[in-house]
């Protein structure tokens, strides 16, 4: 019976042995992957930063092209009133009556006809029709007053 305890015993020391490389190997591969969980979370929390610096990057871009934006519309608004400017300025010079009358007898000497004087100034047939007779009497006085 010694022999048979002894088997015996050997055999439940052996199983437990066995168990316990068993729990070993477990325990060490429940390590190894709480490692690569550890790891992973590592590079998680890497790219969390990362993105929070690009996302604090973009917003700071946002807010400097919001304001050079603010600037190039005030630059904008001042061109725009100065262009207004000249253009009621040029507008005035183009209805004044010197002016006008300037246009017709340049549209005159190129050759023009008095339609085409009507269509580029927007002036009545009468209106060009008298500057230019006005025209032909002081150019007549002048060549009789000089000859």
């Amino acid at each position: 019976m010694n022999t048979a305890t002894l088997v015996a015993v050997t055999a439940a020391e052996l199983a437990l042995i066995i168990l316990v490389l068993l729990f070993f190997i477990r325990l060490r591969r429940s390590e190894q992957m709480l490692s690569a969980l550890q790891s992973n979370q590592d590079d998680l929390m890497e790219r969390m930063l990362r993105n929070a610096e690009l996302e604090q990057e973009m917003v700071a871009s946002f807010a400097q092209r919001q304001q050079e934006l603010t600037l190039l519309n005030r630059a904008m608004e001042d061109r725009i009133l100065n262009l207004r400017k000249l253009l009621d300025q040029a507008e005035g010079i183009t209805r004044s009556p010197h002016f006008l009358r300037e246009v017709i007898l340049n549209c005159r000497r190129k050759g023009q006809s008095v339609d085409e004087i009507v269509r580029r100034t927007g002036l009545a047939r009468d209106e060009i029709e008298l500057i230019l007779a006005r025209e032909a009497m002081q150019a007549g006085e002048n060549r009789t007053g000089t000859s």
